[in-house]
């Protein structure tokens, strides 16, 4: 079972990889979150992979983690998917698995687009191509671990600690406002897709347009990047030059 959180289809791409080589299925955390299932045994491969957000883990997969619950399965790992470091993903999931007496066989990370548009121009067509063909032989190398039941941390461009501790603490916390999301009206055609789709549930549609019911959210920018009419932007306004990106081998 590989287990999965993706906003824009990078994770979910990964782990169908996996599965598929490995003959395994999918499925993904929030499903989980809403079925209440965090007890998973006898499983003979669980794989849990996640995207990086400022240096760390989503809110929503810590807690998923701190949640789950793992017996007699016979190989564990841990993946991070990253588009410039893997900051403290990996020692954050392994100090929340050694609070519940549980740890994972191995820890590996995957390079991939980084969708955080505020800063990263997605319309950079020959930098996604570079992150993804990069991703691609990365994962090669990561399956064959998988295969092998490799055990150890494989996590490539990780930091200490103490140097993501600043980033992963309090950009996080400020950068996930929902006031920092905005709709533009003339454009929005009121489909729904944003709050359907939200991993929080914290869009509501209103007169035809979404309306942020929640202070905070996990920040995946999955509205943004999911929109059809690309109607959605975060901030300043950079968003809407540096475009949107959904993982184009998978489907979201």
């Amino acid at each position: 079972m590989i287990l999965y959180f993706s906003a824009t289809g990078n994770g979910k791409y990964i782990s169908e990889q996996i599965a598929e080589r490995t003959d395994e299925t999918c499925m993904s955390i929030v499903d989980c979150i809403r079925e209440d299932k965090y007890s998973f045994s006898d499983e003979e491969i669980l794989g849990i992979v996640v995207p990086t957000y400022f240096w760390r883990l989503p809110r929503i997969v810590a807690e998923f983690l701190e949640k789950l619950r793992v017996e007699n399965c016979g190989y564990t790992f841990f993946l991070a998917s990253y588009g410039t470091t893997t900051g403290k993903a990996g020692s954050m999931a392994k100090d929340i698995m050694a609070h519940n007496g549980q740890s994972f066989d191995a820890y590996y990370s995957v390079i991939m687009p980084d969708t955080w548009t505020p800063i990263f121009d997605l319309t950079d067509k020959n930098r996604v191509d570079k992150w993804l063909s990069d991703g691609k032989k990365q994962l090669e190398l990561v399956i064959d671990n998988i295969m092998s039941q490799s055990k150890g941390n494989f996590i490539d461009r990780k930091l200490p600690k103490w140097v993501a501790a600043i980033p992963a603490a309090y950009m996080y916390e400020t950068e996930r406002k929902t006031k920092n999301l905005s709709v533009n009206k003339d454009v929005c055609v009121g489909c729904g897709v944003c709050a359907k789709k939200c991993p929080v549930e914290a869009i509501l549609m209103e007169d035809g347009c979404p309306v942020w019911k929640s202070e905070e959210c996990e920040m995946c920018l999955g509205c943004l990047h999911r929109c059809p009419k690309f109607a959605i932007s975060y901030g300043n306004g950079k968003t809407v030059r540096h475009g949107q990106y959904k993982n184009p081998y998978t489907r979201i």
